[in-house]
């Protein structure tokens, strides 16, 4: 299974291999980088979030990535990526993208009519 990483193509797989790195270990290390990135990315706007008190956005980014996962896992079981599971993805995607947006509009609705109340 050769799978072409172009963000990455710079670095000679060929020559890892030499040096008794497989493919697998190789791509291991870049996705687990990435994650540990992503870690570092998300966790200051996590903090935040709960700072604020702000459950339901961190509810929503925790089942968009649940729903996400299960989605690809699905996909992995099944063995098959046709043309239906992009559109599937895609459709899944601007769901959960309309849905955060529903969320931070009643979020800002629900702060105004506080402020209001307030005065």
């Amino acid at each position: 299974m050769n799978i072409p990483f172009y963000m990455i193509d710079w670095i000679k797989i060929s020559q890892l291999e030499s040096l008794g790195i497989t493919k697998e270990a190789f791509y291991t290390l870049v996705i687990f980088l990435g994650i540990m990135a992503c870690y570092y990315i998300i966790r200051p706007v996590s903090m935040v979030l709960i700072s604020l008190q702000s459950e339901k956005l961190v509810s929503y980014l925790l089942s968009g990535l649940l729903f996400l996962v299960i989605f690809f896992s699905i996909v992995l079981f099944v063995g098959e990526i046709q043309l239906f599971t992009y559109q599937l993805l895609k459709i899944s995607l601007q769901a959960l993208a309309v849905f955060g947006l529903l969320l931070c509009v009643v979020h800002v609705v629900r702060q105004l009519i506080g402020k209001s109340k307030k005065i």
